[in-house]
């Protein structure tokens, strides 16, 4: 008896390809259902119907007279399926191959493939989709508790920026203190990929003090930033010359943020060391070569 209710597609241009995968996957009692296709757009337009849910496709990378290979569907398939199991197959590795591995949930099995290695495969493969599917489920979870904590700040940072309006005080002073300390623990657990160091936080203090506008809108900036990778285009960042890992993300005309991509396998990914408002690159520069040993590698800045 076939696995319950698998449903896998195969898109390759070689009839002889289709016959010999359904009748291996089928003698192996691993599939329900198999979908046949020998082109790219066909395969488009199949994921488009509705009610079309596959656990896997097995796809070939190069097809005559098609004018798309399988990786240039992709972004495609992605679309609608960001978790789907995509299994490449191939005869060459190349340039292609390299650009397919930027989407989650890719994989490859060379050819020619043997029986015994493509139903292992298949069988690996559709495992890793049902904890992708997991995960898929987890991060739809983070997600919400992620936008209530955003908006908790919000709230903390509004009714901060009323009682500021009320200085000159003890109690005032207490109160606005707290009020930071909080804006600062929400904003830790808000951050996955970005840890605050104390640096960072004692500007964001004085902006607290003086800039409630620009505050809000560094921080609306970082919270976007965290959730990206701080390579992807669109991003205004700059590399910090003579000063390894060191970066500068564009806050406004004027105001910068510092940032350290730590070469330590640790948690957070990034290091936000300052936040500048007034494009003082001279201060900041001298700071982040006297403070490198608290931040950086173990390589001194040139």
């Amino acid at each position: 008896m076939a696995l319950q209710g698998i449903h896998i597609v195969l898109v390759d241009d070689e009839p002889r390809t289709h016959d010999m995968v359904s009748e291996i996957l089928k003698k192996a009692k691993l599939v329900e259902r198999i979908e046949s296709f020998y082109d790219p757009l066909s395969l488009l337009e199949y994921l488009k119907q509705e009610g079309v849910s596959p656990d896997l496709i097995l796809l070939d990378v190069h097809f005559e007279n098609s004018g798309l290979t399988g990786v240039d569907i992709i972004p495609f398939i992605r679309e609608d399926y960001p978790y789907l199991p995509v299994v490449l197959l191939t005869g060459m590795e190349g340039e292609e191959i390299e650009n397919a591995q930027d989407f989650e949930c890719i994989y490859f099995i060379p050819k020619p493939v043997s029986p015994e290695h493509l139903v292992r495969m298949v069988l690996f493969y559709l495992g890793m989709g049902r904890k992708s599917g997991q995960r898929a489920a987890e991060l739809s979870l983070d997600l919400a508790e992620h936008k209530e904590l955003v908006q908790l700040l919000k709230t903390e940072l509004a009714q901060a920026e009323i009682s500021s309006w009320d200085k000159g005080n003890e109690t005032h002073s207490r109160r606005e203190t707290r009020a930071f300390q909080r804006v600062v623990e929400i904003l830790t657990t808000v951050l996955k990929n970005c840890e605050l160091m104390p640096s960072f936080i004692h500007d964001m203090k004085k902006l607290f003090d003086s800039d409630f506008t620009l505050l809000k809108k560094a921080l609306d900036i970082i919270i976007r930033f965290d959730l990206t990778d701080f390579s992807s285009p669109g991003l205004n960042i700059h590399t910090h010359k003579g000063i390894n890992n060191v970066y500068s993300l564009r806050i406004s005309k004027k105001a910068r943020l510092f940032f350290c991509q730590s070469p330590q396998a640790n948690k957070k990914r990034l290091k936000l060391l300052r936040l500048d408002p007034e494009h003082d690159t001279k201060g900041i520069d001298k700071w982040l070569k006297a403070n490198y040993d608290t931040y950086g590698s173990d390589a001194p800045p040139s």
